[in-house]
């Protein structure tokens, strides 16, 4: 079992789960929802055979939010966690949605350190142009634009273009994905704003997982983003859509599982 853990970075509160044994492991959540809801399949099979650190990014849940989110920012808190925390590398990291874009970029900055990566239904890097910028800093048509997208994203219609399972839309589910979209769509906001970091193309070996089914990233994003990165593989997990890794978690462990193993040799 992983234990949870609170602790004070730089000033303000993060969060993480930590646990297991072997090889460190970081893995990186998306914008639906919280921690374990992505995660926990993934901590129950693969904390027999790793350590796991799953941090809660910095506006989501209790983790306080970044004072200026951008990429880089994110990635400067990680590894101030990694830091904090005496993870050294070589590590294994897996992200999905925003976490796989946090994940690519990392890796791309941090050669040598990162020894695999794996890619979730996410991983495309997304410059707003610079015509679409002083748009975004308008506060009033700002926040009408991205109430909009979170209002769908997180809809009932919208949770279920991200799921194909709809018993999986459980009222504890929707209200998690719900909540995390505010802290999310903050993010995305002040994101839109930077420019991303130039280093964007990992050099590790990379694994990219895609749902079959994922109507939010349609799988020729999928393979676009294991085209941009050399020597990446790409597998779809059949009867899954955004979340592979809840949605069929046999089959997706099936494919990570050996993967991930494969760095120890």
């Amino acid at each position: 079992m992983l234990s949870q853990q609170t602790i004070t970075l730089e000033g303000r509160r993060a969060k993480y789960w930590f646990g297991g044994s072997g090889k460190p492991l970081v893995l990186i959540h998306g914008g639906l929802g919280d921690v374990q809801q992505h995660w926990a399949p993934t901590f129950e099979v693969l904390s027999q055979h790793f350590q796991i650190l799953a941090p809660e990014l910095p506006g989501f849940g209790v983790s306080a939010p970044l004072p200026m989110p951008s990429y880089q920012n994110y990635l400067n808190w990680l590894q101030l966690l990694l830091d904090m925390l005496n993870i050294g590398g070589p590590l294994l990291l897996m992200g999905h949605s925003f976490g796989a874009v946090l994940g690519r970029f990392f890796a791309a900055e941090n050669t040598g350190y990162v020894s695999r990566l794996v890619l979730i239904d996410g991983g495309a890097v997304i410059d707003a142009p610079g015509c679409a910028r002083p748009l975004i800093r308008l506060p009033g048509i700002s926040s009408a634009i991205f109430n909009v997208i979170r209002a769908r994203a997180a809809s009932a219609d919208g949770l279920k273009r991200a799921i194909a399972d709809e018993k999986l839309l459980t009222p504890e589910f929707v209200a998690k994905a719900q909540a995390a979209s505010i802290g999310y769509m903050a993010a995305l906001r002040q994101i839109a704003l930077t420019t991303p970091p130039s280093l964007r193309t990992p050099t590790c070996p990379t694994l990219v997982i895609w749902g079959e089914h994922d109507r939010q990233r349609s799988v020729e994003y999928g393979k676009q983003v294991a085209a941009e990165i050399n020597g990446a593989k790409f597998i779809l997990i059949p009867r899954a859509a955004h979340m592979p890794q809840i949605e069929q978690p046999e089959a997706f462990h099936h494919v990570v599982q050996p993967f991930l193993q494969s760095a120890a040799g």
